[in-house]
């Protein structure tokens, strides 16, 4: 059983979501596009809980010793992931306990506990900066006019959007159908994806600048676009204020990971380098199982070098495997990097538009909306494209080799590996 490598209480790491808007006034404050780390400091600080612990079991540990554990250890209540495979399970010790011995008697290996692979100590972030004049509210996704109902067809690309949920009945989507198919599956209660934050199957976009609407509609119209058949799978990982739990972003990748072609997910946290080696290998391992399934994840806002001493999770896992892409946001001349957006020579894979993209508001009334959330989703369409177009046989290696090629290269004031320009299908 791994050590604990020093106190999560001393850790300082610097979360944020990866999935917001910078403010236009902003950027018109910037006077040179040279001083950008000093003028991004809008960071939402680390969420930790005091009470929580992630539990990953070995695999095929019985029920009984699930439970024999939870007794041993005092659980007062537990999670589990729903319609995953169980490894996982975020135990609640109640008020007042001193989580930081109870982490280390529960990772010592020790008493019974050798059917513990990995523990985490649950921690959320969240967006820093919101998008304006969107409106989420209340509603749901399992009605059924919006499932496609070919999921039999394996020449379908199938996209899962981690986020906040889809409104399905936004002015952005029209009424054909365009949701995963579930009924194969046959999981009594899954009409098409999970919420993971209310447990139920109603993915529905309840933030109020409906981020995840907006990511799947720079999907959906894309791939409209370009005429490539497709399906979403939405995951809802973030509530209604735009928070995620570590838990749920692991719940949700173990739902879509063995039902979908590509992963999009447009959120992410900031790490001091190793000082979170538990999730960080819970991560790679969880991708390693699933590496014909490509991630496309957004780089960041914070101006940050993912290079450097602060990391930036998932994006920072493409440079530890082949099957993630980070993709940075380019201003909106496509003639350098966005201000905003972080960059990595091995970190950042490719850049794309994120500047003032189109969107619309509840009313229809066009708004502008900015971050490497919205690059991202872009590169995740041309990626379904090529693998669409090499008959679904592209591995995401291939993808990522077909996206060099055909990438535009951009003199970058921030360096990127590649210094590719992915030009989106519309």
């Amino acid at each position: 059983m791994k050590k604990i490598i020093g106190s999560f209480l001393i850790v300082t790491i610097l979360l944020i979501a990866s999935c917001s808007k910078v403010d236009e006034n902003l950027e018109e404050s910037i006077p040179v596009e040279a001083n950008y780390k000093s003028q991004y400091t809008s960071a939402s600080s680390p969420k930790y809980s005091t009470r929580e612990l992630i539990i990953q079991f070995k695999k095929n540990t019985p029920l009984r010793k699930k439970a024999a554990l939870r007794q041993q250890f005092q659980v007062v209540d537990y999670e589990v992931c729903a319609h995953c495979d169980g490894t996982f399970e975020k135990w609640d010790f109640g008020p007042g306990i001193d989580l930081e011995n109870k982490f280390g008697s529960v990772s010592s290996g020790s008493g019974g506990a050798e059917s513990i692979e990995n523990v985490i100590i649950e921690f959320s972030f969240e967006n820093d900066v919101e998008i304006p004049y969107l409106t989420g509210g209340t509603g749901n996704t399992y009605d059924t006019e919006h499932i496609a109902s070919n999921n039999s067809n394996d020449n379908t690309v199938t996209i899962a959007v981690l986020d906040s949920g889809i409104d399905v009945h936004y002015p952005t989507f029209d009424s054909s159908p365009f949701l995963y198919d579930a009924a194969p599956l046959g999981i009594p209660g899954v009409y098409s994806g999970w919420d993971y934050v209310n447990e139920d199957n109603n993915c529905y976009d309840d933030y109020i600048q409906v981020h995840g609407t907006a990511v799947s509609t720079m999907i959906y119209e894309s791939l409209n676009y370009a005429e490539v058949p497709f399906q979403l799978l939405p995951v809802k990982i973030a509530d209604q204020d735009g928070e995620v739990s570590i838990f749920n972003m692991l719940c949700g990748m173990l739902f879509s990971l063995p039902k979908a072609d590509i992963v999009q997910i447009s959120a992410g946290w900031y790490d001091d380098i190793n000082a979170n080696p538990f999730t960080t290998s819970v991560f790679l391992d969880l991708l390693s199982q699933y590496e014909n399934v490509l991630v496309v994840t957004s780089a960041g806002n914070s101006s940050n070098d993912n290079d450097g001493n602060i990391a930036h999770y998932p994006s920072n896992f493409s440079a530890m495997t082949s099957n993630v892409i980070a993709v940075g946001a380019t201003n909106e001349e496509v003639t350098d990097a966005a201000y905003f957006t972080n960059y990595g020579r091995n970190t950042v894979d490719f850049m794309s538009k994120g500047t003032n993209l189109p969107f619309v508001n509840t009313i229809g009334q066009s708004v502008p909306i900015s971050g490497t959330s919205f690059s991202a989703p872009l590169v995740t369409a041309v990626a379904a494209k090529l693998l669409y177009g090499s008959g679904m046989t592209y591995t995401p290696i291939e993808i990522k080799e077909q996206l060099d090629a055909g990438g535009i290269p951009v003199f970058y004031t921030k360096q990127t590996i590649y210094n590719k320009y992915i030009t989106p299908l519309y």
